[in-house]
């Protein structure tokens, strides 16, 4: 659904009943809500629930390690990834090799220690203003890469529109009128903080992720001197 961000404004505007149906807005004011949305995507950028899709990038090893990734990276993203959720080499047409990420630094440091040579697993830095994917082996140039990131909120100008998912919209209007109320004079009223936390709570249902642990067997297959970090996804010795 594509919906002009000056429409987004006066949705907001009015709804704080800063302004009357029908009256128009003034530029200032306006200015003014587009920056509030933008603090607003800038925010949820960096949660990974309020991602609208997943999305694959092929790209080129350069025959360096780390391979940096974002706005002015080996590999062009207008981003910075949060975080890197796949990847794999392209073996052929369709046939991918998958690749562990880590996101452990303590993993890193052993890996470049002692595994120089494998090429199954990376580790990935979210470094600004690019990313940095570091993979426990120099890969060979021109070998290609598929990766998977989330879908960032890009930030907007008042003369643009925007295509959003279901529920997307009810969810920005709502959160923007909550964090600019106090600015304009305005209350945010406990009616106004249930919509907002129900339409929040909608789009972010549906990327709730639930980390997983598998076992070799049934039940714990051995007592070792270790734990599983619920954060990073990985076993850590003690």
């Amino acid at each position: 659904m594509s919906v002009p961000v000056l429409t987004i404004v006066a949705h907001v505007l009015k709804g704080l009943t800063i302004y009357a149906p029908g009256e128009a807005i003034k530029a200032v004011d306006a200015a003014d809500v587009v920056d509030a949305i933008n603090g607003l995507f800038d925010d949820w950028n960096a949660d990974g629930q309020s991602s609208i899709a997943e999305v694959f990038t092929t790209f080129l090893t350069t025959g360096v390690n780390p391979q940096t990734i974002g706005p002015t990276g080996h590999w062009v993203l207008p981003g910075r990834p949060v975080t890197i959720d796949g990847l794999a080499w392209v073996v052929g047409t369709g046939i991918y090799s998958p690749i562990t990420v880590h996101t452990d630094p303590g993993w890193w440091l052993s890996a470049a220690v002692l595994n120089p040579g494998t090429l199954t697993d990376a580790y990935y830095s979210a470094d600004l203003p690019d990313g940095s994917i570091y993979f426990s082996g120099v890969p060979a140039s021109g070998t290609s890469v598929r990766v998977m990131t989330r879908t960032v909120l890009a930030s907007v100008l008042s003369t643009q529109s925007l295509t959003l998912a279901p529920g997307y919209q009810s969810a920005i209007e709502l959160s923007v009128m909550e964090n600019i109320a106090e600015s304009f004079g305005a209350t945010v009223s406990p009616k106004l903080e249930r919509r907002a936390g129900i339409a929040r709570g909608r789009i972010f249902s549906n990327n709730l992720r639930i980390p997983s642990l598998s076992t070799a067997g049934m039940g714990l297959p051995s007592v070792s001197n270790g734990y599983w970090d619920y954060h990073s996804g990985s076993w850590k010795a003690r």
